[in-house]
């Protein structure tokens, strides 16, 4: 589906004649644009990297999920931890 979604990219034509044409759903093709956007930004939705800290160099905030999913986060790092709470 990636193939036909750079193919329509390319095409000039609207998403609704670009489906028309290839026998394709507009709603299951407009899931597949979005898949694909996705997988052009790297595929990593919800994740941030981080930097390791060596344990005992500063204190550290915890966040726990409600899925129970825990993360430790060094406390001087505020944006760090606003970038994790705004991911819940």
């Amino acid at each position: 589906m990636f193939t036909l979604v750079r193919q329509w990219g390319e095409s000039g034509l609207t998403r609704k004649e670009f489906c028309t044409q290839h026998g394709i759903g507009l709603a299951k093709f407009g899931y597949w644009i979005a898949r694909w956007k996705e997988d052009q930004s790297g595929g990593e939705r919800g994740f941030i990297a981080m930097d390791p800290t060596r344990p005992g160099e500063m204190p550290v905030i915890s966040v726990v999920y409600p899925n129970g999913v825990r993360l430790e986060v060094p406390s001087a790092d505020l944006g760090l931890l606003s970038r994790l709470i705004g991911l819940g």
